[in-house]
């Protein structure tokens, strides 16, 4: 299970949207879910210098090796994220036991190709107008689980791994998938602009809810038991800020730990999934929830009362 605390590192994706690096020239979306590009060869990179510079590590090395000869992905990882050869050096000599741990789990990548393209299937057959970047695995410093860049979506593949004896990664394995498939749902999303609390809660739980019928899965488990179990109590909240264009404490982080983080997923979710349950014709309901003119209108046809619907 995802703690709220570091299901917040991978929430980048949607503060920075197409931020990542905007030299790059956009790259045509396809609609075959069979001719998805997964890039995991900067992964191979990265332990080829690794190996190479060990014990003291070179920041040059990362430099010349990773960073300039490494994927459109990579060089749009560098900016806010990796920075620089010589941060990365520092991270990796600072957390050395962190990245012996990840190495098999980021070298075993290629493997679950098979399993992303399922779900990229899967995707395609509950919504025929679905499109797909490019997807590109890199190794970073250690604070983004990824984002998306003007030539695609990048995922930081060392966040991600399996926790053993001493080793907890900063996020478990299981949700590198669902990372990449609720970031594609954001790709399908054609919403008229609006900045409200209500607004950026339901694109947040659209992507949930559609990742839930593609996986079965969501992220953040955790927080959705806390939603669940002071859902009226939430909602009566809600219902109060959901007109504001001020999104805390519901999204990407809140300074009050007495509860989890992000409510606003849950909430959007909510709303989004009574939509669709409410709804006579399924496939349409996913037409309107990936095409929305009108927030307050899905809030109002969903039907949602805070669990007393």
């Amino acid at each position: 299970m995802t703690s709220s605390s570091s299901f917040t590192l991978i929430l980048s994706f949607i503060l920075t949207g197409l931020s990542a690096n905007q030299s790059y020239a956009q790259k045509e979306l396809i609609s075959n879910p069979d001719r998805v590009s997964i890039h995991t060869e900067d992964i191979d990179l990265f332990w080829k210098v690794f190996d190479a510079s060990q014990p003291k590590f070179s920041a040059d090395q990362f430099n010349k090796d990773y960073l300039e000869k490494g994927s459109d992905g990579l060089k749009g990882f560098i900016p806010m994220r990796i920075q620089s050869g010589k941060h990365l050096k520092k991270t990796v000599y600072k957390n050395l036991e962190y990245y012996k741990n990840i190495r098999s789990t980021t070298l075993a990548i290629d493997g679950n190709k098979k399993i992303l393209q399922g779900y990229f299937k899967k995707l395609k057959a509950l919504y025929s107008p679905a499109v797909f970047p490019e997807i590109y695995f890199v190794i970073g410093a250690m604070n983004t689980g990824g984002t998306t860049f003007s030539g695609g979506l990048i995922i930081g593949a060392e966040m991600f791994g399996k926790a053993n004896g001493n080793f907890s990664p900063r996020l478990p394995l299981e949700d590198m998938d669902l990372t990449v498939v609720h970031e594609l749902i954001h790709y399908q999303q054609n919403y008229i602009h609006d900045q409200s609390l209500l607004a950026q809660s339901i694109r947040e739980g659209t992507a949930d809810f559609f990742c839930e019928l593609v996986t079965g899965k969501h992220l953040n488990e955790a927080m959705y038991r806390y939603g669940d179990q002071h859902e009226k109590d939430l909602w009566e909240e809600f219902q109060r800020k959901m007109t504001e264009n001020n999104w805390s404490p519901w999204l990407y982080g809140n300074k009050d730990d007495s509860r989890p983080r992000d409510l606003g997923y849950w909430m959007g979710y909510k709303i989004v999934k009574s939509y669709y349950e409410h709804a006579a014709d399924k496939n349409q309901a996913i037409v309107d929830l990936l095409n929305i003119s009108d927030f307050n209108k899905i809030l109002s046809q969903s039907g949602y009362m805070g669990g007393a619907n």
